[in-house]
C-alpha cells in the first residue's frame, strides 16, 4: 500500500490499483505515523492531537476502535503496536517518507517529483484543534524542502540548457509560492529571455494584484522595476522613480542573505484558499548560487521591522548613558505591539561594537544588522516647569527618508513612552494592547538606569559588573522581572550562590514582562530546570520571533525533537552569519554551533558532528573555542592524531588546554598503560579540588583495568594505588562507590547506595520540580538496575512505576523513557529476549551520551536473538560517548569484550580480534572475579593466531 499526504491524504492500494477509504481520523493517524517514521509515536502523542477534547479512557476507546477498524478495512495489520505505534514499512510506504529519504541524500529531483501540493492540502478533522496546528507546523517544514528542491532542479536545468524544464520548475514554484515576489520576478524574466513578454506582463499584473487584495501590501521594488522594463518595449532603463513604494507608510523590506520563514496571516490563509490558490505557510527560497535569501514578506506588518536607536536625553545632557535607557524604555514599550516586530534591544547592544554603542552610527548599522527596515531615533526635551516632551522619528534604514513623526508632552516620562506607543500603533494601523510600560518593566528609572547599565556590562563580557548592577536594580524594585531574569544568567556565568532562588524568582515574574521576554524567561529558565512548560513557550518563543536568534536558541535547547533543534539552530546561524557579527562582540553564533553539534553527537551522527564544527571554524576563524571542541570530538570518533593537529591549532588562538585532556583522551582511547602513569603523578600533589577532580577519573581507569578492590579503596578511603598513601580530610565518593559494589558481586548493597544518590526530596524548593524529577527519576533507575541484578524483582518492578510517573515530570528526554530500560531488564531475566528487547529499544535517548547500560542490555538481547549484526552498532554507538557520564555506569573493556563476541558471532574475526585484543591488555592484571573473562579473551586470541604464547 502507498499512503499519499502531499497535495491531499489518501490511502491506495498498489496491488489492486485501487483507492482504500479508510475514516478520516484513521488517515490522520496514519498520516502522523508517517511523518514520525521508525521512531513511531506514543499513545499518549496520538490522544493528546487526534481526541484533545476527550476524557482519557474516552480517547484511549477511540484510538483502540481506530486501530480495529484499519484492521478490518485493509485486512492487514500496518501499524506495529510496540511501545510506540508506527508503520509497518514492509506493508505500507507513503510519499512523505520517500520525500524525506530524498532530502536527506540531497537527491532533490527525487524530492521535487515527489511533491504534488501541501502537506494534507484540503484534508480536516472537526474537533482536532491540535491535529490542525500539527498540520500546519509539518506543512511549513515540508514546503520549505520542497520549494529548496524545485528551485534547485530549476537553477541545474537552465544551467543544462533545459529552459523548458527549468521554466516548469518555476511555474511550479509560482503556484506553490504565490506571493513571494523574488520567484515571480524569476519566472518573469524567464518568460522574458524565451521572448514571451505579454506572458510576463500578464503574470507580473496579476501577482500585483493579489498581493495588494489579499494581503494588502505593495509589492517588492523589483517586481515594479521589471514591469516597467517589460512595458517599455525598446529596453529602455527604467525611470529615477520607478520601484518605489506607492505608499510612504509601507516601504519594501531589502532582500537579506538568511534562512528564514515568515507565516501568512490565517485570513489571509483563507482568503487565498477562497480565491483558488495553494497558500504557502513557510516560504524559503534560494539563489542561484544556492545562498538562502528571505523570503518575499506577507504584509505590511511583517514587512516592517523596527529598531530603536539613539533617544537622546536632553534633560540630562551629561550622562553619556542616559540615552540608552530611553532606548530601553521605548523598545519594551513598542514590544506590546504584537502586531509589530521590534529588535530588542539586547540584540541591538550584541551587534554594536564596544565603546561605540551611543553612537547613531553604530545603532544605525546595529538595527541594519538585525534586519530591521526602520529605527526610531529622538530626543526628550524639558519644556517649562517640569514638562517634558518625547519627539520621535521614525527612519527608513535604505534610503534615510522620515517615514513618521511622534510628539508626546507630559511630566511622567513612562507615560510619555505609552503615548507615543499609542500614536505609533495607530499610524501602522496596529491594535494597541492594554496595559503599561510599567507593567512590563519597572517605575523606578534608578533601577532602569541599573538594568540598563548592567545590560551594557552583560554583552561586553563584564558578567561580574553585570551581575552587581543586576542585583542593585532588583534592589530599587524586587518586582522588576527582567532585571531578575538577567541576574540569574549573569549568576550562573559566575557561578554564584544565588542562581538557584534567583530563577524561581524570574519565573515567578515572567507574567510582568513584554510578551518576548516573558517566552524567553519561561523558555530560558523553564530549560535550566528541566521544567516540560518550557517547551511550550519555547515553541512560542521561536513562532512569534523568526528573526531573534535568542529565541531560536532557546527553542532549540528546548526540543528533544532532533531535525527541529538542528532547522532552528541553522536559522540562528543564518541570521548572524548574515548580520555580520565582529569577532569582537558576543557570540550568539557560537551558542548556536555547540548546541548543534553537541545534538549530532547525541544522535551519534558524527560525520554532521564533524561538518558543524568545522562550518564554525569557517564562520569564526579567529575563535578558538569551535577547534577544541573538534578535537574533543575527533577523540570520540577515534581519531586522536587529527585531534592533536586541532588541539593545536585551537591553542595558537588563544584556547587553553586543561592538564587533564591527556587522562581523559587516555580513557577515551583504551590506553590504560598512560592513565596508570598519569594517575599516579595527578593524585600525589594538587590541592582538594585537583585531587578529588583526578580521583574521579582515575577511578574509572582503575575499573577499566579491573582493579575493583584498588578502585574502591581510592574511592572509599583515598588510598592512592601502587604508593600506599592515603589522601586525608577528603570524603568519600559515593556514586564510584555504588557502582563498584554492583562490580563486584553486591548488586543490593549497592541498591542501597544508589537509591541515595542526588537524592532531591519534594522540601527541596531552590530546585525546580523538574530538576528533582530528574534527579529521582535517575536515582530510581540505577537503584532498580542494582535489584534486578540481585533478583529483587518485585521491588525492581514497583521501581520502574514510580520512575515512569517522576519520569514525565522531567523536561530531560531521557528521564521519560528510563522505565522501559528496568522492564526490559526484568524480562530478561526471565529469559523474555524478544520483549526485553523492544523495551530496551523504546529506553534508548542518546545511543552516544545516554545510560550505556541500556547499549550493553540492548546488545546482549539482540545476540540472545542471534542478531549480531544489529548488536555492533549500538556497542559502537556507546564507545563514541564522553567519560564523565556515559562512561561512568560501564566501563569501556566491558564494552569491547561484548563488541568482539558481536563481531565474532557476526563472522568478522579481524574486527573481533582487535576488540579482544583491548580487553586482553586491560585485564591482565585485574581482580579474580574477572580472571575467568580475561582468560577467555586470552584464548580467543591464540586461537585465532593473534596473541604469542
Amino acid at each position: 500500500m502507498r499512503l499519499h499526504t502531499f497535495g491531499g491524504l489518501r490511502l491506495e492500494n498498489a496491488e489492486r490499483s485501487a483507492e482504500v477509504t479508510p475514516r478520516p481520523r484513521a488517515l490522520a493517524l496514519l498520516a502522523i505515523l508517517a511523518v514520525a517514521g521508525q521512531k513511531g509515536v506514543s499513545r499518549e502523542q496520538l490522544l493528546g492531537v487526534l481526541w484533545p477534547e476527550s476524557d482519557p479512557d474516552r480517547a484511549r476507546h477511540a484510538l483502540s476502535q481506530t486501530l480495529y477498524s484499519l484492521r478490518r478495512d485493509l485486512n492487514a495489520q500496518i501499524v506495529l503496536s510496540t511501545p510506540e505505534l508506527r508503520l509497518d514499512r514492509e506493508q505500507v510506504t507513503s510519499d512523505v517518507g520517500s520525500f524525506r529519504d530524498a532530502v536527506a541524500e540531497r537527491r532533490w529531483r527525487d524530492a521535487a517529483e515527489l511533491y504534488a501540493g501541501p502537506f494534507l492540502d484540503g484534508f480536516y478533522l472537526a474537533d482536532a484543534a491540535e491535529f490542525e496546528r500539527w498540520v500546519e507546523s509539518e506543512r511549513a517544514a515540508f514546503t520549505v524542502d520542497a520549494l529548496r528542491a524545485i528551485e534547485i532542479v530549476a537553477t541545474e536545468d537552465a544551467a543544462a540548457g533545459a529552459s523548458e524544464q527549468s521554466l516548469d520548475g518555476w511555474r511550479r514554484l509560482t503556484r506553490f509560492d504565490p506571493i513571494n515576489s523574488r520567484v515571480a520576478a524569476s519566472f518573469m524574466e524567464l518568460l522574458l529571455a524565451r521572448g514571451d513578454r505579454a506572458a510576463a506582463l500578464a503574470h507580473g499584473k496579476a501577482h500585483i494584484e493579489l498581493l495588494r487584495r489579499e494581503l494588502d501590501t505593495e509589492p517588492d521594488a523589483a517586481i515594479e522595476q521589471l514591469m516597467v522594463r517589460l512595458r517599455d518595449v525598446n529596453g529602455a532603463p527604467p525611470s529615477a522613480t520607478a520601484g518605489r513604494p506607492a505608499r510612504g507608510d509601507a516601504p519594501s523590506a531589502p532582500l537579506a542573505p538568511m534562512a528564514m520563514t515568515r507565516d501568512v496571516p490565517r485570513s489571509a490563509r483563507r482568503a487565498l484558499r477562497a480565491a483558488g490558490v495553494a497558500a504557502a505557510i513557510a516560504v524559503v527560497a534560494l539563489t542561484v548560487a544556492f545562498a538562502w535569501r528571505t523570503a518575499t514578506t506577507h504584509s505590511a506588518a511583517a514587512q516592517r521591522v523596527l529598531a530603536v536607536g539613539r533617544i537622546r536625553d536632553l534633560v540630562t545632557p551629561d550622562s553619556s548613558t542616559a540615552g540608552t535607557v530611553l532606548s530601553e524604555m521605548l523598545a519594551t514599550s513598542l514590544g506590546r505591539l504584537h502586531e509589530l516586530q521590534v529588535v530588542s534591544n539586547s540584540r541591538m547592544l550584541e551587534l554594536s561594537p564596544r565603546d561605540g554603542d551611543t553612537a547613531r552610527t553604530a545603532f544605525t548599522e546595529a538595527a541594519r544588522r538585525a534586519g530591521a527596515t526602520e529605527i526610531l531615533e529622538g530626543e526628550l526635551i524639558p519644556l517649562a516647569g517640569t514638562q517634558l516632551r518625547l519627539a520621535v522619528r521614525r527612519v527608513e534604514i535604505t534610503q534615510g527618508l522620515v517615514r513618521g513623526g511622534y510628539q508626546a508632552t507630559g511630566n511622567d516620562r513612562f507615560a510619555l513612552f505609552d503615548s507615543v506607543t499609542m500614536l505609533i500603533a495607530a499610524d501602522l494601523r496596529m491594535n494597541a494592547s492594554g496595559g503599561t510600560l510599567a507593567d512590563v518593566s519597572t517605575r523606578s528609572q534608578l533601577a532602569y538606569r541599573q538594568y540598563d547599565d548592567g545590560l551594557r556590562a552583560f554583552y561586553q563580557f563584564d558578567s561580574y559588573a553585570a551581575n552587581r548592577l543586576f542585583h542593585s536594580a532588583i534592589r530599587e524594585d524586587s518586582m522588576f522581572a527582567m532585571a531578575t531574569y538577567y541576574a540569574w544568567r549573569s549568576a550562573v556565568l559566575v557561578n554564584a550562590a544565588d542562581q538557584d532562588s534567583l530563577a524561581g524568582r524570574a519565573v515567578a515574574l515572567a507574567p510582568r514582562a513584554s510578551d518576548r521576554d516573558r517566552l524567553l524567561i519561561l523558555a530560558h529558565v523553564g530549560r535550566s530546570r528541566l521544567d516540560p512548560r518550557a517547551v511550550a513557550a519555547a515553541d512560542t518563543l521561536a513562532m512569534r520571533y523568526p528573526n531573534d536568534p535568542e529565541a531560536l536558541n532557546r527553542a532549540a535547547d528546548a526540543t528533544n525533537d532532533l531535525s527541529r533543534s538542528v532547522a532552528l539552530l541553522n536559522r540562528s546561524i543564518a541570521l548572524d552569519s548574515a548580520a555580520g557579527i565582529s569577532p569582537s562582540l558576543v557570540c550568539r553564533i557560537c551558542e548556536a554551533f555547540n548546541l548543534l553539534a553537541a545534538r549530532y553527537e547525541w544522535a551519534d551522527s558524527a560525520a554532521a558532528a564533524e561538518r558543524a564544527l568545522k562550518r564554525w571554524t569557517v564562520l569564526r576563524p579567529e575563535d578558538s573555542a569551535p577547534w577544541l571542541q573538534l578535537a574533543d570530538h575527533l577523540v570520540g570518533v577515534g581519531k586522536r592524531a587529527a585531534a592533536m593537529l586541532a588541539q593545536q591549532r585551537g591553542e595558537s588562538l588563544g584556547g587553553k588546554s586543561s592538564p587533564l585532556r591527556e587522562l581523559i583522551w587516555d580513557l577515551r582511547t583504551d590506553n590504560v598503560d598512560a592513565v596508570g602513569q598519569q594517575c599516579r603523578v595527578g593524585l600525589a600533589g594538587g590541592n582538594a579540588e585537583q585531587y578529588g577532580t583526578y580521583r574521579w577519573y582515575c577511578v574509572i581507569g582503575l575499573r577499566m583495568q579491573g582493579r575493583y578492590r584498588d578502585a574502591l579503596q581510592l574511592a572509599r578511603d583515598g588510598q592512592i594505588p601502587e604508593a600506599g598513601t592515603i589522601r586525608r580530610g577528603i570524603p568519600p565518593d559515593p556514586v564510584h562507590s555504588a557502582i563498584l559494589d554492583l562490580e563486584m558481586g553486591r548488586p543490593l548493597v549497592a541498591a542501597t547506595g544508589l537509591a541515595t544518590i542526588g537524592a532531591l526530596g519534594a522540601d527541596s524548593m531552590r530546585f525546580g520540580e523538574g530538576q528533582r524529577a530528574r534527579a529521582n527519576a535517575w536515582r530510581f533507575t540505577l537503584a532498580a538496575t542494582a535489584l534486578v541484578a540481585g533478583h529483587d524483582t518485585i521491588h525492581a518492578r514497583a521501581m520502574a512505576d514510580s520512575i515512569e510517573a517522576v519520569g514525565r515530570r522531567s523536561l530531560y528526554g531521557r528521564d521519560p523513557l528510563l522505565h522501559h530500560f528496568i522492564r526490559g531488564l526484568l524480562l530478561a531475566s526471565s529469559k523474555q529476549p524478544a520483549p526485553a528487547l523492544q523495551q530496551f529499544q523504546a529506553a534508548v535517548f542518546s545511543p552516544t551520551n545516554g545510560y550505556t547500560r541500556i547499549n550493553y542490555e540492548t546488545a546482549k538481547a539482540l545476540l540472545a536473538l542471534n542478531r549480531p549484526a544489529e548488536a555492533i552498532p549500538v556497542l559502537r554507538a556507546a564507545l563514541h560517548g564522553g567519560i564523565e557520564g556515559s562512561g561512568l555506569y560501564l566501563t569501556r573493556t566491558e564494552t569491547h569484550e561484548l563488541l568482539a563476541q558481536a563481531f565474532d558471532a557476526a563472522g568478522q574475526r579481524d574486527s573481533a580480534a582487535a576488540h579482544y585484543a583491548n580487553v586482553e591488555r586491560a585485564w591482565r592484571a585485574s581482580d579474580p572475579i574477572l580472571q575467568p573473562r580475561y582468560e577467555a579473551a586470552r584464548q580467543w586470541l591464540l586461537r585465532a593466531g593473534r596473541l604469542r604464547r
